[in-house]
C-alpha cells in the first residue's frame, strides 16, 4: 500500500560531511550524478554512518527562500549480500507516514498532534474516541539495524551517542515512555502506544531495544507492564521516492 511519495529525487555521492563551507553535522558537501557539487542538508545527522562520506543518497530539492542548502536527504542507499536496499532517512517523512498510520489504531477516534501532555512534555499523537476517552500514542523512529542476515536482521532502538555509559541515549525517549506508563490508567484513557516506524524493508526480524541503553529498556518494560501497547510498522522506500507499507513487525527487549 502506497503512503506517501517523495517527488523528484536526485541521487548523489556524500563528499564531505560536515560540509568544507558550512562547518555544520547537518550540512554535507555532495555530487550529483550530473557532475554538479552543491550544498544538502542532512536532517538525521549522519544517521549512524548513513550519509557519511562515499556513501550514495537521494536528495530532493530544498524548500523555502531561506534555505541555506539546495538539496536535502531523502533516502540512503545501500547494499548487502541480498541486493540494494534503501532506508528513509528524513525523520519528518516516518512522523508524516505515523499520521496515516493511526486508522491502524483507531479509525473512528479525532486525532491531534504535538499534544501538550504538561509542562515539559508533548506526545506526537492524541486521539479522542467518540466515548471521549483518550489514545495516546508516541512515534519513534528505528532507522539503524544490527549487521545480521536479513532474516535475523532487526532495527535498532534507540541509537546514538551519548557522553558515558551510564547515561541513557534518549532522555526524551525514556521521558516519553514514564509518560505513557503515567497516562495509561487513567480513567478518561482508552490505550496508550508506543508507535515505532522501521523506514527500510529489510529487518525481517522486527525491532529490538538496544540492550547497551538498559535505562530505556526498564523504562518500556516498565511501561509494557503497566498497559502501555507497543506497535511496530516497516516501510518500503523506494528510489523513486514511493514509499509503501512493509509489514507489521515483531518486537523484542532484549
Amino acid at each position: 500500500m502506497s503512503l506517501h511519495n517523495l517527488p523528484n529525487l536526485f541521487r548523489a555521492k556524500v563528499i564531505n560531511r560536515p560540509s568544507k563551507t558550512i562547518k555544520s553535522p547537518y550540512v554535507a558537501d555532495i555530487l550529483l550524478d550530473d557532475g554538479t557539487e552543491t550544498l544538502c542538508h542532512t536532517p538525521g545527522l549522519g544517521c549512524s554512518g548513513l550519509v557519511s562520506t562515499g556513501r550514495y543518497i537521494y536528495v530532493s530539492k530544498a524548500s523555502g527562500t531561506k534555505a541555506k542548502t539546495s538539496f536535502t536527504a531523502q533516502i540512503s542507499e545501500n547494499d548487502d549480500s541480498e541486493g540494494t536496499f534503501y532506508i528513509g532517512i528524513h525523520p519528518m517523512v516516518s512522523q508524516l507516514i505515523a499520521s496515516k498510520l493511526l486508522n491502524r489504531i483507531s479509525s473512528t477516534a479525532v486525532w491531534k498532534s504535538e499534544v501538550k501532555i504538561n509542562e515539559h512534555t508533548r506526545l506526537d499523537y492524541v486521539g479522542t474516541t467518540q466515548e471521549s476517552k483518550k489514545i495516546y500514542v508516541e512515534v519513534k523512529n528505528a532507522m539503524i539495524s544490527n549487521k545480521e542476515p536479513r532474516t535475523s536482521r532487526r532495527a535498532i532502538f534507540p541509537e546514538g551517542y551519548r557522553k558515558s555509559i551510564k547515561d541513557t541515549i534518549s532522555p526524551r525517549a525514556v521521558k516519553h515512555a514514564e509518560t505513557l506508563t503515567e497516562l495509561v490508567n487513567r480513567p478518561d484513557t482508552e490505550e496508550a502506544y508506543l508507535l515505532f516506524i522501521v523506514p527500510r524493508s529489510d529487518c525481517i526480524s522486527g525491532l529490538e531495544l538496544n540492550k547497551l541503553d538498559p535505562i530505556y529498556c526498564n523504562a518500556v518494560s516498565r511501561a509494557l507492564e503497566n498497559g502501555v501497547k507497543v506497535l511496530v510498522f516497516g516501510l518500503d522506500f523506494q528510489k523513486d521516492g514511493t514509499v509503501n507499507f512493509n509489514s507489521k513487525l515483531d518486537f523484542h527487549i532484549p
